[in-house]
């Protein structure tokens, strides 16, 4: 399979990704909670009573990009059709989820709203960067995936025909 190695590096390519976005995000919300929990009007701490973070959208997309990498891993490394046509269709998905995210992303680096807990905008500028490259990996991961689905589809027609001939050899007419 010609692509199966297109889309296993992409696969990987994408872990490291996901992984690097969950680094950036647990640094981030240690930093938030870190800021906000000593915002107070006293000088004493505030007390936390949210868990939400302006990047928890940052933690899901990391979830779903290694979920569906190892789907791709998975799909080429056993052969499963369905399994690279999951991260096929991730990706696609994906194109579109990570070029919005990342012009949100970049944008709200530039803005700073008065309410804001004091955290640096480099964990969101890192993040942008990250969610830029997985969009350019979902557009070469949606192109190899393709390409590795009608080479299964291929190889599938391809054993069939053999077997065929080999059940025609074997039994008598």
């Amino acid at each position: 399979m010609k692509s199966g190695g297109g889309v296993l590096c992409i696969s990987v390519l994408q872990l490291v990704v996901g992984l690097g976005l969950l680094i950036i995000y647990e640094a981030y919300k240690k930093e938030f909670f870190r800021a906000k929990g000593s915002q107070g009007d006293d000088g004493a701490g505030t007390v936390i009573t949210s868990t939400n973070t302006p990047m928890d959208i940052i933690f899901f997309l990391s979830i779903s990009n290694n979920i569906f990498a190892f789907f791709g891993l998975a799909g080429v490394i056993n052969s499963q059709k369905e399994l690279v046509t999951s991260f096929f269709c991730y990706n696609v998905v994906q194109i579109i989820f990570s070029f919005h995210l990342f012009v949100d992303v970049a944008v709200d680096t530039t803005i700073k709203f008065p309410r804001e807990s004091g955290v640096s905008s480099s964990y969101e500028t890192a993040a942008a960067v990250f969610v830029f490259f997985n969009f350019m990996l979902s557009i070469g991961a949606t192109v190899f995936a393709v390409q590795a689905v009608s080479e299964m589809k291929e190889k599938t027609r391809e054993e069939y025909n053999k077997l065929s001939t080999v059940l025609d050899d074997v039994l008598p007419a």
